[in-house]
């Protein structure tokens, strides 16, 4: 019988997903399958290196990651069960508390341990081959009978299918620093070692990646967090805060092991079908049909809230930026309002009724992701979405623990942490130096910096350097909007030219950000699984297993 031949081009943690999947499915009666791993560095492990320092924290809690599966994950396809992240850390480490954020490179060895036992059982298969190479690969191209990997070294593989899960790309190659601009801020702290103390470095964002930076340039340097405050180190260069919104990230609340979210009222995939349904093209306006959805969905939780407490809410809500009189006044605002958040997220979920209502964004992030599945949006409301509020839901829930926030206010004021001069400052090279100039305070203030940092991370990655993968996707894909991929309901890339029916390229994690939405994530465990379930939608036909048409289970929020 001849082999099914299968790629899957990065093996991080996405990559791994799929070698799961594979192996789950495999043991189901089909053909023989052959199945390359297309990855140059360690396999499993992506951006969680084993040997960072431990004070790069994971930000979600040890009790919600996985590599296995289970049959909540996945409910009408093959598993394969094994121990979650919490486990596998307790078995080797000790007590773990279920909502303790660990260091990452604890994740990177159990990711890396993972690899090692899901290509053990793929050893014995009777069914499966598995052949990992070592190598960049270069391109992934469609034809009308399957598709062509390319690696660097100009070897070509013909599959029938392959999987591009490249995640964040070549990032142990990070753009070299000029001119005082630090393009990519990984890996830590190696792209930091060179700032002296002296030295003012302002950081463009205020998410995960710029607490990294802050974390570096800090503890990393001998400064240390007391009851009585930050004690520094005296080799901490002056950190500047600057952002389009002029906020600081929400912080993480606390949260309780059997806590289970309600069911969506109205933020459902259901609702945006039927909005959908009312427009001529399919296409929807984030802003006019779905935001509301969003509003109804967290006033419904906020049952017995005070006033202040739903307009609170209200104004997490909105993408827009703030204004203030000057500096001073915003700079106290600004403190206030985290320290506000702060007590917010240390009464938790299932008490702070402001943190349960913002917490639907999390909960109920799927009826999020429908409205870009196809046909998605206008393009106008597309760019909005993209630029304006997926970083509203990443500062509002996918921030930093609220450990994180009592240390950058405990920064704040030793005065090594400053934020920005209001909403979203002008920064232009001045001589040898950075100007920050406000554009929204109404006595105007300037700061100047010797280094800037670009501390966020931005999708789709449009940089052959960075992701050469997805770059030649775009060679032949269908484009989509600020230069996403198109891709259908399954994960396929559209093609600009019809190739017969071959649909052979299927991409997932940070490559199908655009196309979809939120998709860099490690699974957990029992909760239904939009990762996996999307995998089996590609791989289940090819394998002969199959579609998986799996859906959320109703009383376990899902990814």
């Amino acid at each position: 019988m001849t082999p099914v031949r299968i790629a899957v081009v990065g093996l991080g943690p996405r990559g791994l997903s799929a070698l799961e999947r594979v192996i789950s499915h495999t043991r189901l009666e089909g053909p023989p399958v052959e199945l390359l791993l297309i990855e140059p560095g360690e396999p499993g492990i992506g951006m969680h290196e084993v040997k960072q320092p431990d004070y790069l924290l994971l930000n979600t809690i040890a009790s919600q990651l996985t590599i296995f599966s289970d049959e909540r994950m996945t409910p009408d396809a093959p598993v394969t069960p094994g121990p979650g992240f919490l486990e596998w850390c307790q078995e080797r480490h000790g007590p773990v508390a279920f909502d303790a954020f660990l260091p990452r490179r604890l994740l990177g060895e159990y990711l890396q341990w993972a690899a090692g036992e899901l290509l053990d059982q793929a050893s014995a298969s009777e069914r499966l081959t598995v052949r990992h190479l070592p190598a960049v690969a270069a391109s992934v191209h469609q034809d009308a009978e399957g598709a062509t990997v390319t690696l660097a070294d100009g070897a070509e593989h013909r599959v029938d299918l392959a999987v591009v899960t490249t995640g964040h790309g070549l990032t142990r190659t990070p753009p070299t620093a000029r001119d005082g601009f630090i393009a990519m801020p990984y890996p830590l702290p190696d792209q930091v070692e060179a700032i002296p103390g002296d030295a003012t470095v302002a950081l463009l964002g205020t998410g995960l990646s710029a607490m990294d930076v802050i974390a570096a340039l800090t503890v990393g340097r001998g400064g240390e967090f007391t009851e009585d405050g930050y004690r520094a180190s005296g080799r901490e260069p002056r950190i500047v805060l600057v952002n389009r919104t002029g906020g600081l990230p929400r912080a993480r609340p606390a949260t309780t092991r059997d806590r289970r979210a309600a069911p969506a009222a109205f933020l459902t995939q259901e609702a945006v079908a039927a909005l959908r349904e009312r427009t001529e093209d399919g296409r929807l306006d984030f802003r006019r049909d779905v935001e509301p959805l969003i509003l109804r969905e967290a006033r419904a939780r906020m049952a017995g809230a005070t006033p202040e407490e739903t307009a609170a809410v209200e104004r997490s809500l909105r993408p827009d930026g703030r204004t203030s009189p000057g500096y001073q006044e915003y700079v106290a605002e600004l403190v206030e309002e985290a320290a506000a958040d702060l007590r917010e997220a240390e009464r938790g979920l299932g008490t702070s009724p402001v943190k349960e209502a913002l917490e639907i964004l999390r909960d109920h992030r799927d009826g999020v992701r429908a409205a870009l599945d196809p046909p998605g949006l206008t393009d106008a409301s597309h760019r909005y979405f993209m630029s304006a509020y997926v970083p509203l839901v990443n500062r509002t829930v996918i921030g930093p623990q609220k450990e994180r926030i009592h240390e950058l206010l405990q920064l704040i004021d030793a005065q090594v942490v400053v934020p920005g001069p209001g909403a979203a400052p002008e920064v232009t090279r001045d001589g040898d130096r950075w100007t920050i100039a406000s554009t929204t305070l109404e006595r105007p203030h300037r700061i100047e910096a010797d280094v800037v940092i670009k501390a966020n991370m931005d999708w789709p990655v449009l940089d052959p350097r960075i992701d050469p993968v997805a770059c030649s996707l775009r060679e032949w894909a269908n484009p989509g909007p600020r230069g996403a991929l198109r891709l259908d309901r399954d994960g396929f890339v559209v093609p600009r030219e019809p190739s017969g029916s071959a649909r052979s390229v299927a991409v997932f994690g940070p490559p199908a950000e655009g196309a979809s939405y939120y998709n860099h994530y490690v699974p957990s465990p029992g909760v239904w699984s939009r990762a996996l379930t999307d995998l089996d939608r590609v791989l289940g036909p090819v394998l002969g297993t199959g579609r998986a048409t799996g859906r959320p289970d109703g009383d376990r929020p899902a990814q």
